[in-house]
């Protein structure tokens, strides 16, 4: 049972390693491939020091094998949060919250006691990457990385769970053999589906690409018709203004100028470039703030009452978009273009979509 075990783990370890090596070697695809490698490092690790062999390990390869299997949550969460989160700023808390569970695994190896408290905030950890991962799909533009998601962060979060229960519940030495079996059946099954998923063959507008790949196969015409169809009503809709109705979603966009979702999703993101709804809309909203905020004659107006005009339902939202964008607030934007006397003409609204639609790859 020993052997089996450990031939379970180090499949699951060979496949991990696989997807690494395999992504770190175009320049393309490094950004992930990086999070994938800690992934990789970090849970060979732990399923080497978790397997039914780990009370039989040398003594020597102990600490080494513990520095590396700490550091799991981190690079777990480093891992998700490239994968799905596309603005290096949303990634920042999480990638804390990730470290602050490692600095209490690492406390609890002399202060016995904030071991329980370690486990209930990694369950913690774990139920909160999941509802992030999912909240933030119905926004995700990247079909592929969007059928993907559910079952991924899935799998994760349970596993998560699962290893850390077990662990408070039993003790981190004495989890039955079943489980510990269970356990390495689970690194297998999520190791293959991630290495089939990532490693896949045909191009596609992968997690880590910032623009659309350029399809090998000859361009079906059909297709580009029905996407110029999808793209002139999606430019009467924006036209008309569609993008100031608070609390928009792809859904309801799709709704109104009567395109199934699944086929919106595609073009705005291998048409137009976009990986999520929001920095789509957002784009024509903060057009618009930018040319009210650089008006003299609107100087009396608050930003407050500009974000509503705007489409925004509140200051928060709107202060965050606008700085993602511009990378300074509302006032401090305001604040410099008035001071300037730049001229309004270079805060028009963005080029028609079909413009931008012919610029792109496709």
């Amino acid at each position: 049972m020993i052997l089996l075990d450990l031939s379970i783990r180090a499949a699951a370890i060979a496949l991990a390693l696989l997807s690494a090596v395999a992504l770190m070697i175009p320049a393309q695809t490094r950004p992930v491939g990086r999070p994938v490698a800690a992934v990789a490092v970090t849970m060979t690790c732990y399923a080497l020091l978790s397997s039914l062999a780990g009370p039989e390990l040398p003594g020597w390869s102990i600490p080494g094998l513990l520095a590396g299997a700490i550091f799991v949550p981190l690079a777990v969460c480093w891992l998700v949060v490239t994968l799905f989160l596309d603005d290096p700023r949303d990634r920042l808390p999480w990638l804390v919250a990730a470290g602050i569970a490692v600095v209490l695994a690492i406390a609890s190896i002399w202060v016995p006691g904030l071991e329980v408290g370690r486990g209930l905030v990694m369950l913690a950890f774990f139920a909160a990457l999941l509802v992030m991962a999912i909240r933030t799909a119905k926004e995700d533009l990247v079909v592929d990385r969007l059928k993907f998601r559910p079952a991924f962060l899935s799998a994760i979060a349970v596993l998560g769970v699962s290893v850390t229960a077990s662990e408070l519940v039993f003790g981190y030495r004495a989890v039955p053999d079943a489980m510990t079996m269970a356990q390495g059946l689970a690194f297998l099954a999520l190791a293959f589906a991630y290495a089939l998923w990532i490693l896949k063959p045909e191009p596609k507008a992968c997690i880590c690409f910032t623009e659309p790949v350029k399809p090998a196969a000859p361009v079906d015409r059909r297709a580009e018709a029905v996407d110029a169809s999808v793209v002139a009503a999606l430019e009467e809709a924006l036209e008309a203004g569609i993008w100031r109705r608070e609390g928009l979603t792809i859904a309801a966009l799709g709704a109104e100028i009567g395109v199934p979702e699944h086929r919106l999703r595609a073009v705005i993101n291998q048409r137009l470039g976009f990986r999520n709804f929001p920095t789509f809309i957002n784009s024509y909203r903060i057009a618009v703030a930018k040319k009210a905020l650089s008006d003299p004659r609107a100087a009396r107006r608050t930003i407050l009452e500009i974000a509503f005009d705007a489409g925004f339902a509140s200051l928060g939202p709107f202060n965050k978009a606008f700085r993602d964008q511009t990378g300074e607030s509302p006032s401090e934007f305001r604040r410099r273009v008035l001071d300037s006397g730049q001229s309004l003409s270079g805060f028009e609204n963005p080029p028609p979509i079909s413009e931008s639609a012919r610029a792109r790859p496709h």
